[in-house]
């Protein structure tokens, strides 16, 4: 893995595990403007990497794979960014949303790229572990 895929790639991780924990805490009925506000900045960081070191600013190579996917990953970061204006409920739900629409293709994609194939078992821990926090806080938030 080069630098800039490092780089990249580890922003995209970040991301993922602070969209997780965000969706989490809020779950709990928690603001988490802290970590929305946060995760507002990292991710767009990451595909602003993602355009300039592997699309090169270029539409045509960033559609090139899919263009569901290139859809579907920019209408979730437009859908965090703007959580991180929303309140509580509004953002709960649309982190919640892209927390699911981001898992669908960012959990595969270490099986898909050989670049990203160190963070397999990461990929699956950060998604597990935001699930089973998700379960926890919306247990501990009834009781």
């Amino acid at each position: 893995m080069t630098q800039r895929d490092a780089l990249t790639f580890g922003l995209a991780f970040l991301g993922y595990c602070l969209l997780g924990a965000t969706v989490a805490v809020q779950a709990r009925g928690l603001a988490a403007r802290g970590l929305r506000t946060l995760l507002a900045l990292v991710l767009p960081a990451h595909v602003f990497l993602v355009w300039h070191w592997r699309f090169d600013w270029s539409l045509d190579a960033a559609v090139r794979k899919s263009v569901l996917g290139f859809a579907l990953f920019h209408g979730a970061l437009l859908a965090i960014i703007a959580a991180a204006f929303l309140g509580r409920t509004a953002s709960r739900r649309v982190l919640a949303a892209a927390f699911l629409v981001v898992s669908a293709a960012a959990v595969p994609a270490p099986w898909r790229y050989r670049e990203i194939a160190a963070l397999r078992v990461p990929m699956i821990a950060a998604c597990a572990g935001a699930i089973a926090a998700w379960l926890w806080s919306r247990r501990r938030a009834r009781d």
